[in-house]
């Protein structure tokens, strides 16, 4: 490939939103790096030197596993892509979706090359849905206490027109209402006093 065209590679490579890369595996050192991964994370394009540099700048939650899952695949010679939370310059972190190539010579691992990719946005929108599905299971999980509480009380209950205090049970006999209640649902029982009864008391004081 002449100089002229080599130029004209990297000016497209450099136009695009992704951050394209490559890494000499013997050295373990990066052979280049998009200048875009100065406008996305704030570091110098000369500072990514080595696989330590990149290594070091993932969140501290995920970088075991995924240094160690793309080591593991670069060494099968496998092709793979990784999510990562990549740490900026000013101490924030940006998620990261990283594509993976093999460069191999014959049964030996020359070089990864590979792509970098902005998915902050994704990422917010699939927590955001995340979020609101649990909502939405909280939400249905109470409708159906609900409707089972509903079920489990029948359409009519039987209470006694004289005291009022008891309901009799699907097998005749009369109970209290709150032993009723505790039987028939998932509720627990409280006992207050309601204002009615409570004049009533004050009165006969």
């Amino acid at each position: 490939m002449s100089t002229e065209s080599t130029d004209q590679y990297r000016t497209l490579l450099e136009s695009t939103q992704a951050i394209p890369w490559r890494l000499n595996w013997r050295t373990q050192r990066f052979e280049y790096i998009g200048p875009q991964i100065e406008r996305l994370l704030g570091w110098p394009q000369d500072s990514w030197q080595t696989v330590g540099d990149w290594a070091s700048r993932i969140h501290a939650d995920e970088r075991d596993a995924v240094v160690d899952f793309c080591i593991t695949q670069s060494m099968s010679g496998t092709d793979h892509e990784a999510d990562y939370r990549a740490l900026t310059r000013d101490g924030d972190f940006v998620w990261i979706r990283d594509y993976v190539h093999v460069i191999r010579n014959g049964d030996e691992v020359e070089a990864l090359v590979g792509f970098m990719f902005d998915i902050s946005e994704r990422k917010r929108l699939e927590q955001s849905l995340e979020s609101a599905n649990a909502e939405l299971r909280e939400a249905n999980a109470a409708l159906l206490q609900a409707s089972k509480a509903i079920k489990a009380l029948g359409d009519i209950i039987p209470v006694c027109a004289w005291c009022g205090h008891k309901i009799k049970a699907d097998n005749g006999e009369w109970v209290n209402v709150d032993q009723y209640i505790r039987v028939h649902t998932e509720f627990e029982v409280t006992h207050g006093i309601c204002p009615d009864c409570r004049d009533g008391l004050l009165d006969n004081d």
